[in-house]
C-alpha cells in the first residue's frame, strides 16, 4: 500500500468571514487567504495577470490588500499503487494511478457538493465552489517521487448572482447543527430533490430556473405523472407554509400564478411574465418545503428509522391531503 498526501484548496464564493466557523466537517477548515498568498493563483488568473471574472464578485478587501474566504484540507489516504506483474513494462501513466486518485477525488467532489447544497438550503446567497484544487505526492515503487495537480471545475456554476452568504453570529451555531442533522441520512433520501433545487440555483435566466424550482416541488409533493398538478401542488404548498388563514390563501394564489409562468414558459416559450423578484420568491418558497420536510423527516426517522423515503412521502401527502379538505370546508381553500 502507498500512502498518498492530499492537500485540498478552493475560493468560497460569495461569502464573509461571518462562514468561518462553520464546521464542515470531513477533515475541512474554513480560512482567511489573501490574493498573493492564494497557492493556485495562477489557476485563478487570466493570461493577462488578472483575476478571472468568475471570482470578482467574491473578492474581498481589508488594510492588508485582497483575499479570499477559502477552504482547505489535508490528508492521507491509501492506494494499492501499480501492481508489478512479471513480464510488464511499468509506464509513466501506470505510475500516475489515475483510477486510485481519481476516486478518491470524485468521492471529496460529491461530498462537498452535498455540504453546500446543505448550506444553500439552510439560507439564500451564492456561496459554493467554481474550482476545487487538489495537490497530491506520493512515492511508486519505493523510490519514484511523484507530484499531482489536478482540478474539479464546476463548469455549471453560476457566477454572476451576486448575493452574498452572510450569517449573524447566532446563526452560525443553527447553521452547523443544520448541518450535523441532515448531511447523512435525510440528504441521502432527498438528494434527487435537493439537486434539482441546487440546479435552479445554478441557472442564469429565469424562465429555466423557475421550471427547475417546479420540478423540485412536484417531486417532493405529488405523485409520478399526478393530473391537476397545478391546484394540487398550489394547495399542498399553502398548508404546509402557511402560517394562518391569511399566509394559507397568500401562498396558495401566488403560487398558482407563478405555475402559470411556469408554463407559459415550459409550453409557449414565453417567459416575460417572471421578473427577477418573482425568481427570488420562487427560490424561497422552494427552499422553505424541501426544508419544512426535511424536518418532518427528521422527526419520522427518530421514532423509525427503518422508513425510505417513499414512506415519509406518502405519510406527509396524507396529512397535507387532509389539511387541504380541513382549509376547503372552512372555505379558506
Amino acid at each position: 500500500m502507498i500512502d498518498v498526501t492530499v492537500k485540498i484548496t478552493a475560493i468560497i464564493m460569495y461569502c464573509d468571514e461571518s462562514i468561518l466557523n462553520l464546521e464542515l466537517g470531513n477533515g475541512y477548515t474554513i480560512e482567511k487567504c489573501y490574493y498573493d498568498d492564494f497557492p493556485f493563483k495562477s489557476e485563478i488568473e487570466n493570461g493577462k495577470n488578472q483575476l478571472c471574472i468568475e471570482y470578482i464578485g467574491s473578492r474581498l478587501h481589508d488594510e492588508n490588500g485582497s483575499y479570499f474566504i477559502c477552504l482547505k484540507k489535508e490528508d492521507v489516504f491509501l492506494i494499492d499503487g501499480p501492481q508489478i506483474v512479471p513480464g510488464a513494462v511499468i509506464t509513466n501513466k501506470t505510475c500516475q494511478c489515475e483510477d486510485e486518485i481519481g476516486a478518491y477525488q470524485e468521492q471529496e467532489v460529491q461530498y462537498l457538493h452535498k455540504i453546500f447544497s446543505l448550506l444553500r438550503l439552510y439560507k439564500n446567497g451564492n456561496i459554493g465552489l467554481y474550482q476545487t484544487f487538489f495537490n497530491y505526492r506520493f512515492k511508486v515503487l519505493g523510490f519514484i517521487n511523484n507530484t499531482q495537480n489536478h482540478t474539479s471545475k464546476n463548469s455549471t456554476r453560476n457566477a454572476y448572482d451576486e448575493r452574498k452568504y452572510i450569517l449573524a453570529t447566532e446563526d452560525v451555531e443553527r447553521c452547523n447543527q443544520f448541518l450535523r442533522d441532515y448531511k447523512l441520512q435525510i440528504y441521502s433520501m432527498m438528494k434527487p430533490i435537493i439537486d434539482e433545487f441546487v440546479w435552479g440555483l445554478e441557472q442564469t435566466d429565469a424562465p429555466t430556473g423557475f421550471e427547475q424550482y417546479t420540478t423540485a416541488l412536484e417531486m417532493a409533493l405529488l405523485p409520478v405523472n399526478q393530473p391537476g398538478k397545478k391546484q394540487m401542488l398550489s394547495n399542498r404548498i399553502a398548508v404546509l407554509l402557511g402560517k394562518n388563514d391569511a399566509e394559507v390563501v397568500g401562498i396558495h394564489d401566488k403560487m398558482l400564478d407563478f405555475y402559470r409562468y411556469r408554463s407559459e414558459s415550459l409550453h409557449e416559450g414565453d417567459g416575460s411574465n417572471i421578473s427577477k423578484q418573482d425568481l427570488i420568491e420562487m427560490e424561497n418558497y422552494v427552499r422553505q418545503t424541501i426544508t419544512a420536510i426535511m424536518q418532518k423527516s427528521k422527526c419520522q426517522l427518530a421514532i423509525d428509522n427503518t422508513k425510505t423515503w417513499i414512506d415519509i412521502k406518502n405519510d406527509l401527502m396524507n396529512e397535507l391531503i387532509s389539511k387541504v379538505v380541513n382549509k376547503k370546508t372552512a372555505g379558506i381553500l
